[in-house]
């Protein structure tokens, strides 16, 4: 293993299956529970399949999607863990993209109190994002991570074997909190990941990216672990973004979360300009990329319903609702209030723009 942040516990990993024995083998393998959704034992659970520690039996499998992440599964972790005789020495192994690392987790985090557990991220997403943090948890009813703590991993292993799996919409998704990242603090990074190749994909360069991009993460969390300040700079992308997120799933069209975030970014730059300040060429340029990656999404009609999902926000703290901004690319505006009448104007202006585009 080598590290990439090690006081968060990030570490990369040329063979996880080796490197996670080794993490479990002064354990007991009783004592060791493995938690995967569907699409991850399908796609992933061959890599660990040399880990003896990893038993059958203590295998726990909850379904794929973000509708899964809730009480229920909670309840089904919490559950086989009880029955199957897990201690306060027992350590759980989440295997998946963000949703089974968030959620176990957070299950983890709870149970008897609290016992360790190891994530395995294994979407580009869950790298760049949920891999470090400390953050947990499930959502509630349509409202994202409402339940959840705040808890470290005793390791994280970042393996970009897992990423061959995955299909153009996932890695885009991944990508846009890579964008984000270099936006709120590495513009030098900026076009090089605009311009990256997806249509002939270097893994390689996409791994050397990523831990840049973790570092980036990495800066903010070590600064502000518990995100009363400076860490709300990840934020950047997400007001917009949670709130198309969230009523795409109430709709019955849910879409990824970094197409909403990747739209979101657009539409928090057009409010940085508006509002900020931020150079308008430099708006144009990066929209317009940003847009092209992500694709058409209309917002036409549906604005009332988007600002009153913006006002659940929970980075609002009762002022109205908070944005994290930027005055210029790499400098960063944290708990910016934006009234009803900008935030309809950057929607007027985000319809505009997709017209022109698509």
């Amino acid at each position: 293993m080598n590290p990439i942040a090690p006081k968060c516990n990030v570490w990369a990993s040329s063979n996880v299956a080796d490197d996670l024995a080794s993490l479990l083998d002064a354990k007991d393998p009783k004592q060791v529970f493995l938690l995967m959704d569907e699409g991850s034992e399908r796609h992933c659970r061959t890599l660990l399949s040399p880990v003896h520690s990893l038993l059958a039996e203590n295998s726990i499998v909850i379904p794929s999607g973000d509708d899964a992440k809730d009480y229920r599964s909670a309840l089904a972790i919490w559950d086989f863990l009880s029955s199957h005789g897990a201690t306060r020495k027992a350590v759980l192994v989440n295997l998946g993209g963000g949703m089974p690392c968030d959620l176990g987790g957070f299950c983890a985090s709870t149970f008897k109190r609290g016992i360790e557990f190891i994530n395995i991220p294994t979407t580009l997403l869950s790298q760049v994002d949920a891999s470090l943090g400390g953050k947990t948890g499930m959502n509630l009813g349509s409202l994202k991570n409402e339940i959840g703590v705040f808890q470290m991993a005793s390791h994280v292993l970042i393996c970009s074997d897992f990423l061959r799996s995955l299909d153009m919409d996932n890695l885009l998704s991944g990508f846009a909190e890579m964008i984000k990242h270099a936006l709120i603090h590495a513009p030098e990074a900026v076009d090089r990941l605009l311009d990256f190749d997806f249509k002939n994909v270097d893994y390689a360069l996409l791994h050397d990216y990523v831990a840049e991009s973790i570092q980036i993460k990495n800066f903010f969390v070590e600064a502000d672990p518990q995100e009363k300040g400076l860490r709300k700079a990840l934020n950047f992308g997400h007001t917009f973004g949670h709130a198309f997120e969230t009523f795409a799933m109430r709709s019955g069209n849910p879409v990824l979360h970094g197409f909403a975030v990747g739209w979101g970014m657009v539409c928090e730059l057009l409010l940085c300009e508006s509002k900020m300040g931020l150079d308008s060429n430099v708006v144009c340029h990066v929209c317009e990329k940003v847009s092209r990656l992500y694709g058409p999404h209309d917002v036409r009609g549906s604005e009332d319903a988007l600002i009153e999902l913006m006002t659940h926000d929970k980075k609002n703290d009762g002022s109205g609702i908070n944005f994290t901004l930027l005055p210029s690319v790499g400098n960063v505006a944290i708990n910016q209030i934006a009234s009803e009448a900008e935030i309809r104007d950057v929607f007027a202006r985000f319809a505009d723009l997709q017209n022109h585009l698509f």
